[in-house]
């Protein structure tokens, strides 16, 4: 059974409609993929930290995270997207458990910069220990991963989940990873690209064409397809055949990146 990485993230997790339909779709593919989720929440975490009037800003699409911050994310994303996932497949009878980097170490992270520059408790992740995805797999667990992370001192980092989603298929060496979201593909010009190739990634950012949190979709891409991901897809969301069409056809939507 091959292995695919499914990170979800933008828009559709404010949806309860999202949370059914994706569950249908996980279910649809189960009997051929061994799918492992992973996922954002951003807007989640913007909500909380708005009621909390808790300011925050972007860096290179990294939210920089305070002391503070980070257990608000830790709390919006372990704690409320992360179970509501695992609800909505556990309604489709998958049987599926959630769980954080942090859980049995599976994500060791150190803190990151970006170009010098400090922005808190974001982590990279260095180290993936692939047991409890074993154990998943082996047991017929459906794992739904919070990219929060830890470093070997025990302290906390918000991870990006685009870049949590690439660390885990590159390590795992799954046959298909895709980025789900809002967002149709990555724009140039004006239109969807079909096709990206990773030589030209770092120049697409330094000429201003990608912003925001496509930024560390891209990056992380390009770092798993040259890790051997089979393919990485980049896409919207278009309802409970999403994943089946995206898997099982060329007749895809959104953008393929290319080595």
């Amino acid at each position: 059974m091959e292995n695919v990485c499914i990170k979800i993230g933008g828009s559709t997790l404010d949806t309860p409609e999202f949370f059914i339909d994706f569950a249908k779709s996980i279910k649809e593919i189960c009997n051929i993929f061994f799918p492992i989720i992973v996922h954002g929440g951003g807007k989640d975490i913007a909500k909380h930290l708005e009621l909390l009037n808790k300011e925050y800003k972007f860096i290179e699409g990294m939210r920089v995270t305070d002391a503070e911050t980070v257990s608000i994310v830790q709390m919006v994303l372990s704690g409320d997207v992360n179970k509501r996932i695992v609800n909505a497949l556990l309604k489709q009878n998958i049987r599926a458990i959630g769980i954080s980097g942090v859980d049995c170490n599976f994500l060791c992270a150190e803190r990151m910069t970006i170009n010098g520059q400090d922005i808190g408790f974001v982590g990279d992740i260095k180290a993936v220990d692939t047991y409890i995805i074993e154990v998943c797999k082996k047991n017929g667990i459906v794992p739904v991963i919070s990219p929060i992370s830890r470093d070997k001192e025990g302290n906390i980092y918000n991870v990006n989940a685009d870049l949590a989603a690439s660390k885990i298929a590159n390590v795992i060496k799954v046959q298909h990873l895709l980025y789900i979201s809002d967002v149709s593909g990555v724009i140039l010009d004006g239109k969807v690209s079909r096709f990206i190739k990773t030589t030209e990634i770092e120049k697409l950012i330094q000429a201003g064409f990608v912003k925001g949190g496509m930024i560390p979709k891209l990056r992380s891409a390009k770092e798993s397809v040259e890790a051997g991901v089979s393919k990485v897809h980049i896409c919207k969301w278009n309802g409970v055949e999403t994943l089946k069409t995206e898997l099982s056809s060329n007749n895809f939507s959104g953008t393929i990146i290319l080595q």
